[in-house]
């Protein structure tokens, strides 16, 4: 009798993520010069009961349960432009970076900001560059956290060399999430009928959430993999483990076996999420009390359908969804109830 082996193989090595701001290591390609991703902090969930207007769903036109995901995303400070050239064998190397004149003065608290602008090589770099990337540092001291130093994060830019130059302009100024998840503005009658008002509609868009999944510790290999307890009058030496560890030839034990060892503090990716709606006052999702474990978010908020990796308070980098296949509608449905009011 065979048994499936318990666990993935697919995303080992089981160890400790190398830091808490997550690695992304690969990014969607998008025509437009628009920042291919952005870090939000995650707050908490709630649930929600909204009318479904997926055409293709069995439940079109009527009242579904949805739980949601609270990210508060404080603008960014765009703070260095970063240049890439060929470095001969098909690959990209870093030729030199430009930075802002006016830094956050928290930066200081994560590195030492460069005492020049990027030099008088600034149109050498231009010439040598074949693609351009931003660095972002957030602004936790804008959110509900205890927290004062910020992360700083590669960024790509999407479209081509001149057009990912034009953000040279921008450097030391904020990028807000409502730049890159736009609302769109339509008119619509009121309740009389009389006259036409202007309405905000948010357009869905499919992201992939990337965070340092929630820390377990050491577990051993029934909370890690899902071994079966084996019996006690089975049991010889131990219980909570698996019944052999390797064949007799090769002597080895297998890199295979279920073995006790870190759980959690992973660098996880949830592709596919949908951003349902980006909302600019926090008071109107927000209980008058706050979040448990979290606080009173201040800054504008990302609501993610479903859940998202990582623990309250955790960054969260919300990326390009890079495969999406889901038909999503043109506009997201209006909340009849949220759980927070």
């Amino acid at each position: 009798m065979s048994v499936p082996r318990h666990g993935s193989l697919g995303v080992r090595p089981r160890k400790r993520a190398a830091s808490i701001v997550p690695r992304v290591r690969s990014w969607s390609k998008l025509e437009e010069p628009e920042l291919l991703g952005f870090p939000a902090y995650k707050v908490g969930m709630f649930h929600g009961i909204m009318k479904d207007n997926y055409p293709t769903s069995p439940t079109y036109g009527r009242e579904v349960f949805r739980a949601m995901t609270l990210l508060e995303a404080p603008p960014v400070v765009l703070v260095a432009l970063r240049l890439y050239g060929l470095d001969g064998v098909g690959g990209f190397k870093t030729i030199g970076e430009i930075w802002a004149k006016n830094l956050p003065k928290n930066l200081g608290r994560l590195l030492t900001p460069p005492k020049k602008e990027g030099g008088s090589n600034i149109d050498e770099l231009k010439k040598n560059a074949v693609k351009a990337t931003v660095l972002v540092a957030t602004q936790p001291e804008k959110t509900g956290l205890p927290k004062k130093t910020p992360e700083l994060i590669e960024l790509p830019i999407g479209g081509k060399l001149d057009q990912q130059l034009g953000y040279l302009e921008r450097l030391g100024k904020e990028f807000n999430a409502e730049e890159l998840f736009p609302s769109l503005e339509r008119e619509v009658e009121d309740g009389a009928g009389k006259e036409k008002v202007k309405e905000k509609v948010f357009a869905p868009v499919a992201v992939d959430a990337i965070a340092v999944s929630k820390g377990k510790g050491y577990e051993g290999p029934v909370a890690r993999f899902g071994v079966k307890i084996i019996q006690k009058k089975k049991a010889k030496k131990t219980k909570r483990g698996p019944g052999s560890d390797s064949p007799l030839t090769p002597s080895a034990v297998m890199s295979t076996v279920p073995r006790a060892g870190q759980m959690g503090f992973h660098n996880r990716v949830d592709l596919n999420k949908v951003v349902v709606k980006v909302e600019s006052e926090p008071a109107n999702l927000v209980p008058i009390a706050g979040f448990k474990h979290y606080g009173v978010p201040k800054s504008p908020l990302i609501v993610v359908e479903g859940s998202v990796p990582g623990a309250s308070k955790r960054l969260v980098v919300l990326r390009r969804a890079v495969r999406s296949y889901a038909k999503l509608p043109k506009e997201s449905a209006k909340f009849e109830y949220v759980s927070t009011r």
